[in-house]
């Protein structure tokens, strides 16, 4: 009797540990992700059989990855993030998954993400999914205290999402689409810092050390700068493609225009200080940002 029900007790905390894991992966923050999808898009092979596999292929790896990374630094936030109103329930913060289990699966996710990256046997893009794996692990031990550099390491996370999608598939990479890339990413991180200020008050700094540093007008000039730079950086994307007059890419301007104003608006409304919760709640901001991808795609398969 006592020997079945110890059993049955290990079989529960396994499955509760095992979700918890799932969870604190974060399966909505992988929507991040996708940039990987941004090198083939803007290179017309969006539709190419082996161009489309190596792509998800990368996906897939940034996905292990970043979850790995999540499981780390939930780790590391614990204790900040249960003076958060929405993050204490994260499995870790809320006592659910074990700091040792947490670490741990963080690394195996880590091994993992090593997997799809063989498979594409592109040296240049387990190059960038190790700098990505490392500078993240870096940033939730440090540089997530310096102001600024949390910022742009941030941004940056992004903009290697990016370059792994153009490198996994083997095509040379413009100028233009890592200014778009990286300043498109920092005006979402601005946006994020400005929310988080908002929803905490007097308790930002306790959660996140840099929002002690950083004014409301200062991460409203970063968006605006970063938005501004992200604009000149597509039309300029666009004139080295010659599309630059092409009513596809005057429609996607237009789009790209009004995802940022929508995005920026819903920010300074407080709907939340996570990117990725405000597009899935918002459900204009998800059409103008599908409408927007899709006027691309097909601009350039046009073109």
């Amino acid at each position: 009797m006592n020997t079945s029900l110890t059993h049955t007790t290990r079989i529960s905390t396994a499955r509760l540990t095992a979700a918890g894991v799932v969870v604190a992966m974060r399966p909505r923050q992988w929507l991040k992700n996708l940039l990987v999808f941004g090198a083939p898009a803007a290179a017309g092979m969006m539709f190419q059989p082996q161009a489309l596999a190596d792509a998800t292929l990368a996906f897939i790896a940034f996905t292990l990855a970043a979850s790995g990374t999540y499981l780390i630094n939930d780790t590391i936030d614990a204790p900040a993030d249960r003076l958060h109103p929405t993050k204490r329930h994260r499995p870790i913060a809320a006592g659910i998954l074990s700091s040792r289990s947490a670490v741990s699966g963080g690394v195996l996710l880590f091994a993992a993400s090593l997997v799809p990256a063989a498979v594409i046997a592109r040296p240049d893009f387990t190059g960038v999914l190790l700098v990505y794996i490392i500078m993240s692990v870096s940033y939730s031990l440090w540089l997530k205290r310096i102001a600024v550099v949390d910022l742009v390491v941030v941004a940056a996370g992004f903009g290697l999402r990016a370059v792994g999608g153009a490198f996994a598939i083997d095509v040379p990479l413009s100028q233009w689409f890592l200014i778009v890339s990286f300043f498109g990413a920092l005006f979402v991180v601005a946006g994020k810092r400005f929310g988080e200020q908002r929803s905490l008050g007097a308790d930002a700094a306790k959660h996140r050390q840099t929002l002690s540093e950083y004014a409301d007008v200062y991460t409203q000039h970063v968006m605006t700068l970063s938005s501004g730079i992200t604009l000149v950086g597509y039309g300029m994307w666009a004139y080295d493609h010659g599309v630059l007059a092409d009513s596809w890419f005057l429609a996607s301007l237009m789009f790209l225009v009004m995802t940022l104003l929508r995005f920026a608006l819903l920010v300074h409304a407080g709907e939340s200080d996570d990117p990725v919760e405000i597009v899935w709640k918002d459900q204009p901001l998800r059409v103008l940002t599908l409408v927007f991808l899709a006027l691309v795609v097909v601009g350039i398969e046009i073109s």
